[in-house]
């Protein structure tokens, strides 16, 4: 299973007059983490929404369909400013 988080595309939470948006671009906004889960997982459709454990809610964006082309899932924003899988890595959320 591969998880997919997203961040913020702009580092500044209002742009002012003057700021030009190009100084304010998160270079970090994906993490990709790779998953063991449940084998009950390989029976989700494309834009299954799921609850993930201690990790938050998770979109199917592309289903299992063998080793080589495993379940994607996409993290369902919910506001947080942190994100509940605590993911170690780049993004500003985790």
């Amino acid at each position: 299973v591969v998880l997919t988080e997203f961040d913020n595309l702009i580092t500044k939470d209002k742009l002012d007059e003057g700021d030009d948006f190009k100084d304010f671009i998160n270079p970090n906004t994906l993490a990709d983490t790779k998953v063991i889960g449940d084998a009950g997982l390989k029976n989700l459709k494309e834009h299954d929404i799921i609850q993930l454990e201690r990790r938050g809610y998770f979109r199917a964006d592309k289903p299992y369909l063998s080793a080589d082309r495993p379940l994607v899932l996409f993290m369902v924003p919910d506001g947080k400013a942190k994100s509940m899988g605590g993911l170690a890595g780049k993004l500003k959320h985790s």
